[in-house]
């Protein structure tokens, strides 16, 4: 895991020199030092824990409503597909919700990384600075791919509200769940997840919602805390169900 970290710090550095003027014009990233801040490796808090100051884990992927679209695609769904069972990504809504997860902040130039302990299922995602959904195509290292490809974790931009940030992310596949009971959901998903130091930095508040007209019968928001571990992530191998 080392390794991969001081890979993406290279790689992804660079692409920050290479940017567009214009585009960073657009929307100037927040400033090394700011993101530093924030690097470490975190860990969610068990439901039931409190943390000083009344900090505590509230709502579940299980307490959506959904549409009767949904409920019909149910019909056909076989929970033994599941991603968690057999070894694929599960996409941010399940991945941040999850018991136990741990992940690590990486800062490089106009974009940072959140890097997942549980490598198979919460894979790495990339969050990009300075850039909309509709620049993809010309501001990302897949130049020559449109901006609809669609991906496990869908295209991540961040900004900044004060001392938040605020990722806005689409364009997601339609091969995750929203949760443990098969609920799909369609390519018009789209979630907003805030992220914010508590307690002097020694914890993160993570807000999560998630739209999706076509499955979801409302928005729904859940909040999950992380507490700031003193050690690096570890390899943790999936074992597929049979």
């Amino acid at each position: 895991m080392k390794n991969l970290r001081i890979a993406i710090s290279a790689v992804f550095g660079s692409m920050w020199i290479a940017a567009s003027p214009s585009a960073i014009a657009q929307a100037a990233p927040p400033s090394p030092a700011t993101l530093f801040s924030l690097s470490g490796v975190y860990q969610s808090i068990p439901d039931g824990t409190t943390l000083p100051g009344g900090f505590r884990n509230s709502g579940s992927p299980e307490q959506i409503s959904i549409t009767p679209a949904a409920r019909e695609q149910m019909k056909s769904v076989d929970l033994k597909d599941d991603s968690w069972k057999t070894c694929r990504p599960v996409g941010n809504f399940r991945m941040m919700a999850r018991s136990g997860t741990v992940m690590e902040f990486l800062s490089a130039g106009n974009m940072f990384f959140l890097l997942f302990e549980d490598f198979t299922h919460g894979f790495m995602r990339k969050v990009y600075f300075g850039r909309t959904h509709e620049q993809r195509s010309t501001q990302t290292s897949d130049a020559d791919i449109p901006r609809t490809k669609l991906t496990w974790f869908g295209d991540s931009i961040g900004r900044w509200e004060n001392d938040t940030i605020v990722i806005d992310t689409v364009d997601f596949n339609e091969d995750t769940w929203l949760n443990d009971k098969g609920v799909p959901h369609s390519e018009a998903m789209h979630t907003v997840e805030r992220i914010r130091p508590i307690r002097g930095g020694e914890a993160l508040e993570y807000r999560m919602t998630v739209d999706d007209p076509q499955m979801l019968a409302t928005p729904y928001a859940y909040v999950r805390y992380f507490k700031k571990i003193d050690r690096e992530i570890e390899d943790d191998n999936c074992v597929e169900e049979h």
